[in-house]
């Protein structure tokens, strides 16, 4: 009886938290709100990118030291597999899932066309909401320009005290959607005319999945001009700020998770240091014995004949 009661606490919980998101998500972000529209719905991969994927810049205070780690948790935190509806007025919203919805708080996201460099706030509401090995997850879907775009996000990571600030991008659109992820906007076929309201309120997205659906099977094919998510650059100096990892350690503290490189360097240059002042002491030492060890009354053993 205890188990049950605790599984219906962590649902209460994971519902709740997937309601805060909304209400917190983006800066003058719209929560969203649309009529049920005809279109098409398209499975597709998501790339989360601890650096831009297009000009591999990194935002983050954990800066380029960080990357591996950092790109190690986004990876952990965004599922490699979406959902993009396309309705038949040209509208592109993608859902995402996302993990670690136990752990981080106050998620903002910003949109823009691959090679703009301009960013403008998308709407975006909670599709669903369940768990996994990390805790909560959330189904987000974001109201994108296009399908060859970049999603920014902001979220706070409670363990490591911090905002954290990353990317990703959709590509390798197969249509109908093979996820269990709701569509929530697409629900007739494209052609089809509008089948009512579809309020999808900060709340949460009502399930509107009541008409007909799209198998896809004439959807224009779409694509992603990114091929490659780009590599961050390797010629600045190297960022000694907290890493992206979920170490508590505040500034000045080790954490678990082992030094940064910029750490790793300074530690070996201050003890290279502190052993060339120990050998510079110790050969002063010894000079300063053998010069005076006669006048003391004694003698070098090794003195020739």
């Amino acid at each position: 009886m205890k188990v049950r009661v605790g599984n219906k606490i962590k649902r209460a919980l994971a519902g709740a938290l997937a309601a805060l998101l909304v209400l917190a998500a983006g800066q003058g972000a719209a929560p969203l709100s649309a009529q049920a529209a005809g279109g098409n719905v398209y499975t597709c991969a998501v790339h989360p990118c601890y650096a831009h994927p297009v000009t591999g810049a990194i935002e983050d205070s954990g800066g380029e030291a960080s990357y591996a780690t950092g790109q190690g948790m986004v990876e952990g935190a965004v599922y490699t597999t979406g959902i993009l509806e396309v309705t038949d007025s040209g509208a592109y919203y993608l859902t995402i899932r996302m993990s670690l919805m136990s752990y981080t708080s106050g998620h903002s996201f910003w949109v823009q066309n691959v090679g703009d460099s301009s960013w403008s706030n998308p709407a975006v509401g909670v599709t669903g909401s369940g768990s996994d090995s990390n805790g909560a997850t959330s189904d987000i879907c974001i109201q994108v320009p296009s399908e060859n775009c970049v999603v920014r996000v902001s979220m706070y990571v409670s363990p490591m005290g911090r905002d954290v600030i990353f990317y990703l991008y959709p590509s390798d659109y197969t249509a109908g959607n093979n996820t269990d992820m709701k569509a929530t906007i697409v629900t007739a076929a494209s052609g089809s005319s509008s089948l009512g309201s579809n309020s999808l309120s900060a709340a949460g997205l009502a399930d509107t999945n009541t008409g007909e659906e799209t198998d896809g099977s004439e959807a224009p094919a779409l694509s992603s001009s990114i091929e490659e998510a780009a590599d961050p650059a390797t010629d600045g100096e190297l960022s000694d700020a907290q890493g992206l990892s979920l170490s508590t350690a505040s500034d000045g503290e080790e954490g678990t998770e082992g030094a940064s490189g910029s750490g790793v360097f300074a530690v070996a240059a201050a003890v290279m240091a502190t052993g060339l002042v120990f050998m510079g002491a110790a050969a002063a030492i010894v000079y300063f014995f053998r010069r005076n060890w006669r006048r003391w009354g004694g003698g070098y053993e090794d003195d020739e004949d």
